[in-house]
């Protein structure tokens, strides 16, 4: 196994489960199949480069590409992706991550079944995908805890905007979780 940089991408459906409980079974149904459909969308119009693989999570969609392998600007990416998900009417948290993941030439995705349990890896370690659900989870509010979240919007991991050799004009507040930093950069 090698250990390489890459670029993750999480677009995450904020409201899923406010939607899931306020819809008949069959219209939430059709609801995630248009979040399903709009992912599968991003996919085919919107290439991010060579080797970049997708991951369904049913809320959310993990793109992940190893650094210098992108097509296009990775910001410009996810914002662009975003826009297409707010076109099918949802709303949702978008997440820029970089960082080390180690790879090998072992086949991943395969279906197994094991001590009876159906098995499928996805991923060695990822410090892109670790990174993009912390910030996921930092995005969603808990009221029992009485915990404000940072709520649905555009996330930059402060190390993907280095990797990508940008400095914001106005640099925001950072908001921390997990040992990452980010910036908000929109609704």
């Amino acid at each position: 196994m090698i250990d390489e940089n890459a670029f993750g991408f999480l677009i995450s459906w904020y409201d899923a489960e406010d939607e899931e409980y306020a819809l008949e079974p069959s219209e939430f149904a059709e609801r995630w199949a248009a979040f399903h459909r709009a992912g599968l969308a991003c996919l085919e119009e919107l290439p991010l480069g060579a080797g970049a693989r997708a991951l369904e999570l049913g809320h959310a969609f993990y793109f992940e590409l190893a650094e210098g392998d992108q097509a296009t600007d990775p910001m410009g990416w996810l914002k662009g992706a975003r826009a297409r998900f707010a076109q099918a009417g949802f709303v949702t948290v978008g997440v820029l991550t970089h960082g080390g993941r180690w790879v090998d030439d072992a086949p991943l995705g395969e279906r197994a079944e094991i001590g009876g349990v159906a098995f499928v890896g996805w991923s060695r370690p990822s410090e892109p995908l670790r990174r993009a659900l912390y910030a996921d989870t930092a995005a969603r509010s808990d009221d029992e805890a009485e915990a404000v979240g940072w709520g649905p919007g555009c996330y930059y991991d402060l190390e993907a905007v280095e990797a990508l050799g940008r400095r914001p004009k106005n640099a925001p507040t950072p908001l921390r979780v997990g040992g990452a930093a980010f910036y908000r950069v929109g609704g």
